[in-house]
């Protein structure tokens, strides 16, 4: 069962039509909203690579009006200089989208593995991943401070990630096991609406 809470909701200056508009605006505000949207809730670097990447895409499509409009009124500095602008722009945040879709993919790896598969041992993650022991060890430990495996924590002797058992107490209890659409993980929820535990997605 998901542990979110209203607390942890989003505030609407850190959503994307704002984010967005910012980037319209001036460009290194929309930068800096992505940058505090990603560390207000760390979680949500599973979904944040797709939004910059619009974000990127609406860039270049400003440099383009721009270059319709120009071509039938001539160029001027203040139009190559809000080009530039917009280009730097444009390339800041499509690489950024790529550097974030491939942590975003590799925590997804993570997850599929730890919490579908039931592998806790760090050099079996390391196998399975295609990664060194201590390129698992270092993701598992941001992950653990990003909140996606809530309680748990790497046994140095056992070179281990332990996670808190969350057996119900009610014997008669039977979950509702729903798969998270965006990090694939298994979570037991009751009712009908409820949130991933591992990326904080509905469900």
């Amino acid at each position: 069962m998901s542990t979110f809470n209203n607390s942890d909701r989003i505030n609407p200056i850190y959503t994307w039509p704002v984010i967005i508009i910012a980037i319209i605006l001036f460009w290194p505000v929309g930068i800096y909203l992505i940058y505090k949207r990603t560390q207000i809730n760390r979680k949500t670097i599973l979904t944040t690579g797709k939004g910059v990447r619009i974000a990127s895409y609406v860039c270049f499509f400003m440099i383009f009006c721009g270059i319709v409009s120009f071509v039938d009124r001539g160029w001027d500095l203040s139009d190559i200089v809000l080009a530039l602008f917009f280009l730097v722009a444009g390339v800041v945040l499509f690489m950024t989208s790529k550097k974030l879709s491939v942590k975003a993919e590799k925590y997804r790896k993570y997850i599929a593995i730890v919490i579908n598969g039931g592998e806790c041992n760090l050099v079996r993650i390391a196998e399975i991943a295609n990664l060194t022991v201590r390129e698992v060890r270092e993701d598992i430990d941001d992950m653990i401070s990003s909140g996606y495996f809530q309680g748990a924590y790497i046994d140095e002797r056992e070179n281990e990630l332990v996670i808190p058992s969350q057996k119900p107490n009610n014997e008669y209890y039977k979950p509702n096991v729903v798969v998270c659409k965006c990090c694939g993980a298994r979570n037991i929820v009751k009712g009908s609406v409820g949130r991933c535990e591992y990326c904080d997605s509905p469900i």
